[in-house]
């Protein structure tokens, strides 16, 4: 019976989990873990999460909850940095979770609503072990049959690994690792990226300098990131120091400080890209 129980609560991090990676793009600058557990949610009656990103007038995305306190549907809008982007803030995506009878989430499906108004449907779809462990989740890109990406997900520890494919070749290959199964502390690997190739020539005494990708020749570049977070005694996040070594050699340093409010819902993270949290509840 415990290790049924310990497998179930195991089983239902997993899914939020995934939730989280299928949500946002974990990249430099955007390393906070700015989620936390659904029990969370659950347990205080979180209705909606408004985000609020720069500063607490710039609304980022909408995250709406069943009563079950499953993330059901999410609306992220284009960024803003002062008043005059403020106003033309539009809404870019949305996306909604679809689950099965005995409640597993099986799909993800969002709408990328582009400038010239047009509309590109991509999803993921999520699959289970016989014993009802996540295995791996596929992301596809409009109409195309093959998926784009496939994160695979591992246990003892937990880790989760996302990997995209040119055919034969891997193009893109990160692994996260986490605190408490969770929080990550640790996200590595390598991407391809074509070469740049500039051409200078010269009209007329004029001389200009013309750039294009070649794409027969592919670069690698590494990232790694880890993260040290620092807990306090309720288990809440304080603080994530945060070293990221990206494009092989670069190196970026910074500081993220977790604030709360009194009902233990995360109020605002600092450091870098500041976000603002809000909440509605259920009655």
């Amino acid at each position: 019976m415990q290790n049924k129980k310990r497998h179930l609560n195991k089983m239902l991090r997993i899914i939020f989990l995934s939730l989280l990676i299928s949500f946002s793009f974990v990249g430099f600058g955007q390393i906070e873990n700015r989620w936390q557990p659904d029990t969370v949610y659950k347990n205080r009656k979180v209705k909606k999460i408004f985000v609020y990103m720069n500063s607490p007038k710039d609304l980022s995305e909408i995250v709406e909850f069943d009563k079950k306190g499953k993330r059901i549907r999410v609306e992220k809008y284009s960024a803003s940095y002062n008043k005059k982007t403020r106003r033309s803030k539009r809404l870019d995506l949305i996306t909604y979770s679809q689950f099965d009878s005995n409640e597993k989430l099986i799909r993800i499906v969002d709408s990328t609503i582009h400038y010239s108004n047009s509309i590109s449907v991509n999803y993921v779809i999520f699959e289970y072990s016989s014993d009802g462990l996540l295995i791996c989740s596929k992301k596809f890109k409009g109409s195309f049959k093959n998926p784009n990406s496939i994160t695979e997900y591992f246990y003892n520890p937990y880790k989760s690994t996302t990997t995209r494919r040119n055919d034969s070749i891997i193009t893109y290959q990160k692994t996260m690792e986490y605190d408490k199964d969770f929080y990550v502390n640790h996200f590595y690997g390598y991407y391809l990226d074509p070469k740049l190739i500039r051409i200078k020539s010269t009209v007329n005494g004029v001389t200009n300098i013309v750039a294009y990708s070649d794409y027969s020749d592919l670069k690698m570049y590494e990232d790694n990131k880890v993260i040290d977070n620092k807990f306090d005694e309720y288990g809440r996040l304080e603080t994530s120091y945060i070293k990221s070594v990206f494009m092989n050699d670069r190196v970026n340093e910074f500081q993220l400080t977790y604030n709360y409010y009194k009902n233990g819902l995360l109020k605002s993270i600092r450091g870098y890209v500041p976000r603002y949290f809000k909440y509605e509840f259920y009655e």
